[in-house]
Formats: C-alpha cells, structure tokens, sequence
C-alpha cells in the first residue's frame, strides 16, 4: 500500500512540474513582441454566447458542439436518460 502512495506522489509532483516548466516556456515565449488573439464561448443553459477574433471563433464553436455533445453522451451512459 505504501508503494501506491509513493507512486501517487511521484506523478502528482510530476504534473507540477510540468505544469511550472509550461508556464515558465510560456512566460519566455512572451517576452517577444506578438499579436494577441483571443475568443471563446460560454455555455448559459442552452443559449451559447460566443465572443472573440473571426478565426478563433470557428474554433470555439466547434469545441463548444463537442461539449455539448460530450455532456449527452456521460448523461446518457450514466442512466439520467433511461
């Protein structure tokens, strides 16, 4: 047992680590002069509100249809459907 919570550990300081060297990779990439684009979507009940640069926004309402399918499917697997 004490083996698995070594294991547990070692990939939880892992996945920090990761999650440090990405922000910190980021945060030098940033040092450099570039245009920022931004958008996104968000979900309020069924109306989608979808905001941002044209190119992006594509984007995001693809992800935005996938959620949306994704959530049918666990609801639909997990029983709340039958």
């Amino acid at each position: 047992m004490a083996g698995l919570t070594i294991i547990g550990l070692i990939v939880i300081l892992i996945g920090v680590a990761l999650i440090f060297v990405g922000f910190l990779l980021e945060f030098l990439k940033s040092l450099k002069v570039s245009k920022v684009k931004t958008g996104g979507a968000v979900l309020i009940g069924p109306f989608p509100i979808v905001f941002g640069d044209r190119d992006l926004v594509k984007y995001s309402v693809a992800l935005l249809v996938m959620m949306i399918i994704l959530i049918a499917v666990l609801l639909i697997a997990s029983g709340v459907f039958v």
